[in-house]
């Protein structure tokens, strides 16, 4: 009885609500109510207040979420161990991520992964790494691929997923594009499309030129990466991106990319998991695929490095 009551204490609180939270399971909002209630007499103290129009968690509340949290994940994978030794694969697999790493690493990643097992439901959501560690924390999704600063660390597992290089792009009639290498100094003068101000590798841009001394002469900004490449394709300007988001342009030929010298444009990417996760069930054989894909990107970028060497 006390994991239903678990379950629906969990679902109020990830989904916002008694009414989402029936719905989720599939119950009447009464019987989801009547739980909570059950729960709040065993425990001697009430979980949720009332605040306007909204139930607001109580301190006890914020504590039995983070121990209900870390039950139902051990709980699931232990259906998942037991499905394993049956030989049974199936289940689910939750993943956030970055644009940029859903765009342009993660598509490879799913396909090869589905080949392997194509009874696991594989679930991608985008979205910013604020957003996708409080996903993380609530168990909303199984792994993260993230970059940036995370606000709860001590709370998640946090492994190296791969070191991204910002490039400096050009359209391919540019007088920069045929260099291997930029300076910061031939940069200077150069017209740029940025990310908006706040942006991560805006963030990073504007402090390693700063660090330089060297001003940006930014002419336009733009939300997307996509954007940013097709603003330079079009000849608006040049820009900086990840490295990883310009190979099928740099292959085709419509842009061009080339390292920075004299600055340090590098960020990581981090895999993040709930800190009560195990490397168990479908995550492992994820993390593996993962892995192999860092280690491709990374051959990539030593071939390019020796050759602007």
């Amino acid at each position: 009885m006390i994991l239903e009551q678990l379950e629906a204490f969990h679902a109020v609180v990830k989904h916002g609500g008694f009414q989402r939270a029936s719905d989720s399971l599939h119950v009447s909002q009464s019987a989801v109510s009547m739980r909570i209630k059950e729960l709040e007499t065993q425990l001697g103290i009430k979980l949720f207040v009332r605040m306007g129009r909204r139930d607001r968690l109580t301190d006890a509340g914020r504590i039995v979420d983070e121990h209900a949290t870390r039950l139902l994940i051990v709980l699931r994978e232990l259906h998942e161990s037991i499905d394993d030794l049956k030989g049974v694969r199936r289940g689910q697999l939750r993943c956030g991520a970055a644009t940029t790493i859903a765009v342009h690493l993660l598509p490879s990643v799913l396909v090869e992964f589905k080949k392997h097992f194509p009874n696991i439901d594989l679930r991608l959501s985008v979205g910013r790494t604020a957003e996708t560690e409080r996903r993380i924390l609530t168990d909303e999704l199984d792994v993260g691929v993230v970059t940036g600063t995370l606000v709860n660390p001590d709370n998640l597992k946090i492994l190296h997923f791969l070191t991204d290089e910002i490039v400096f792009i050009t359209p391919p009639d540019h007088p920069l594009a045929k260099l291997h290498s930029v300076s910061v100094q031939q940069i200077e003068q150069v017209p740029l499309i940025l990310r908006e101000k706040g942006s991560l590798s805006r963030t990073i841009v504007d402090d390693e030129f700063r660090a330089a001394g060297i001003t940006i002469n930014c002419s336009m900004e733009i939300e997307t990466t996509e954007g940013l490449k097709r603003g330079v394709a079009e000849g608006l300007g040049c820009s900086f991106v990840s490295r990883c988001s310009i190979e099928a342009e740099a292959r085709t030929g419509v842009l061009r990319y080339q390292r920075v010298r004299g600055v340090s444009l590098t960020r990581e990417f981090r895999v993040i998991m709930h800190k009560a996760k195990s490397l168990s069930g479908p995550i492992k054989p994820f993390l593996e695929l993962l892995k192999l894909r860092a280690n491709l990107s990374g051959s990539r970028s030593k071939q390019r490095r020796l050759k602007s060497n």
